[in-house]
């Protein structure tokens, strides 16, 4: 089934009071909706086309995703204290790791009857406070205690929505990584830090965009280089230096002349170099019939962005193996007919509605679920089953009774189709992966009584404390006890600490400290990307109109494919 093709459009307004922005639904979403609607004794239960805007869609499931905010919190089952993703204060029954995924408890204990008296969403957030949730969720993984949404993952900190990553440090949703630091969307990476969306790249530090790269930095869409620096656009090439090939003894002398230079003024200075190469419209690499940008190996892709592998899907974010889905964010693997889904896993098919779900095909508005056949509403199950209603288990033949009258229930309340709202996350606004896509105020938040979390950063009991701006460019001047000393962020204040393995790992790269809190880190390197958002605009080369992930009003030179093409190779 192909979701892409269109005939005719649906118009409509955004229902969130704060957006009422126009949208449309295609003729082909339609057909999209019916081919995922749930059939009970041969009638289908229609999925009704959506009350929102993309955006507000994505915004609400990114709302259920917290991947850097850790409290230290007491285990309810075991008592021993752990790294969690509840704050102590938070009104969850919360259990460690280990305990979570033990045999000590049983999920279906605290199975529910379904209340027609009362909309499925209150009863959904009362269940979720009475079962236990897991402080951190993580699939074996070893020596990694600091982290969220990792798996089968070694010696990582702080390295959420990850698998395969080892001896990594503050990594984001990346695999098959080694010896990688402050970096976002690596695969299959090693010696590689303060980059973004890079592929196959070694020894390499401050890329966007490239791939195959190797002894380099300061590197924005290249492919294939090595020994290059300050480069952009460029393929197969080395010893270049702003896109000018040198001899390599003239290319080494160039290094040399920026060896005292601070990272902020390399990068300043690389992004006015930057800005005066001709840009891709749209970044893909081996697509068809897409849309969006940091795409390889898609087809018929519309609207997606930080993926690969996608076919026939709209709206898919940060995903990787998706087949015939919408709106989906942070997937991987085997994933079919699926549905309005945040923070999932693996062998999903025809799963609807659902926030961090591994296996459970035919199953609607489940969370933290783990091979969960042909269930409904229900939170924290990590065994094997079906049939199954707030963690009730029922017969076949009851289930399939029920759940027709729970979703007419449902359309009467207007909860049919919607994802669980953003004001019933487990999680502040604030502390959510929704933060960072769309940042709001305080006040913007409250407004939508959605929740808000103070950031109180208590002082690290360290023996000294030191300015960010104080600290030297060179490595070899920082002292080994410099991981007993707090630093204040150069842009927040905000103080952070270099713990041992990622000092060795600056020192095995020739890296300088960092000067900005990890936070302040991400929030910078998501900043060198382009928006999710798709312009018209004309080629600046043909004048034919063009969609591109770059605004009208941006300063640098875009290009349509084929005139790219043609300009850089």
């Amino acid at each position: 089934m192909t979701i892409v093709a269109t005939l005719s459009l649906m118009k409509k307004t955004c229902n969130n009071p704060w957006c009422k922005q126009p949208f449309e639904v295609t003729d082909s979403d339609l057909k999209f909706f019916d081919s995922v609607s749930p059939v009970f004794a041969e009638k289908k239960e229609r999925i009704p086309p959506p009350t929102l805007c993309p955006e507000c869609r994505m915004q609400r499931r990114q709302s259920w995703r917290n991947e850097h905010s850790l409290h230290r919190r007491v285990c309810d089952l075991c008592k021993k204290t752990t790294i969690s993703s509840f704050a102590p204060e938070s009104l969850y029954t919360v259990y460690c790791t280990n305990c979570w995924w033990s045999d000590r408890w049983d999920p279906l204990k605290y199975g529910q009857e379904f209340d027609f008296t009362r909309p499925f969403f209150d009863q959904f957030e009362e269940l979720q406070h009475r079962v236990p949730q897991a402080a951190a969720l993580q699939l074996n993984n070893e020596n990694c205690e600091f982290n969220l949404l990792l798996a089968f993952s070694k010696n990582a900190y702080l390295c959420p929505g990850s698998y395969f990553v080892e001896d990594c440090y503050y990594l984001r949703k990346s695999q098959y990584c080694k010896d990688c630091a402050n970096s976002n969307v690596l695969n299959r990476c090693e010696l590689t830090a303060e980059s973004t969306n890079c592929d196959g790249c070694f020894s390499a530090h401050h890329l966007v965009n490239c791939r195959r790269c190797s002894s380099s930095s300061y590197l924005r869409d290249c492919s294939g280089v090595k020994d290059c620096f300050m480069c952009s656009g460029i393929h197969n090439r080395q010893h270049c230096f702003k896109n000018e090939q040198l001899t390599k003894e003239a290319y080494e002398k160039t290094l040399q002349n920026y060896q005292s230079a601070s990272p902020n003024d390399l990068l300043k200075e690389f992004s006015a170099f930057d800005v005066t190469v001709p840009k891709r419209a749209q970044i893909q690499l081996n697509c068809e019939g897409s849309t969006g940008a940091y795409l390889a190996n898609c087809r018929n892709a519309v609207n997606c962005f930080d993926c690969f592998n996608i076919e026939d899907s709209k709206y898919i974010f940060e995903c990787e193996g998706i087949k015939d889905s919408m709106d989906l964010t942070s997937h991987d693997k085997d994933i079919e007919l699926c549905y309005e889904m945040s923070s999932g896993g693996e062998k999903s098919y025809l799963t609807r509605f659902c926030y961090c779900t591994i296996s459970s095909p035919r199953s609607l508005y489940l969370s933290s679920c783990f091979y969960q056949s042909d269930s409904f509403g229900c939170d924290g199950i990590h065994t094997c089953g079906q049939y199954r209603i707030l963690n009730k288990q029922y017969t076949k033949e009851e289930y399939e009774r029920l759940l027709p009258k729970i979703i007419a229930h449902m359309r009467k309340t207007t909860e049919w189709g919607e994802f669980f709202p953003v004001g019933q996350s487990f999680y502040a606004y604030n502390e959510s992966v929704a933060h960072d896509f769309f940042p709001i105020t305080k006040l913007e938040t409250e407004k939508r009584e959605w929740k808000w979390r103070e950031e109180n950063d208590e002082m690290p009991k360290v023996s000294k404390v030191i300015p960010a701006s104080t600290l030297p460019n060179s490595i070899d001047e920082v002292p080994d006890d410099i991981v007993n000393w707090a630093i204040e962020c150069e842009a927040t204040g905000r103080p952070f600490r270099i713990i041992k393995q990622e000092m060795d790992l600056y020192r095995k790269m020739r890296l300088s400290i960092p000067h900005f809190h990890p936070n302040e880190r991400h929030r910078r390197r998501m900043a060198l990307k382009n928006p999710r958002t798709i312009w018209k605009r004309p080629c600046m080369k043909c004048r034919k109109e063009m969609e591109t992930t770059y605004a009208p009003d941006r300063p640098e030179t875009v290009y349509c494919e084929s005139c790219y093409l043609k300009e850089v190779y």
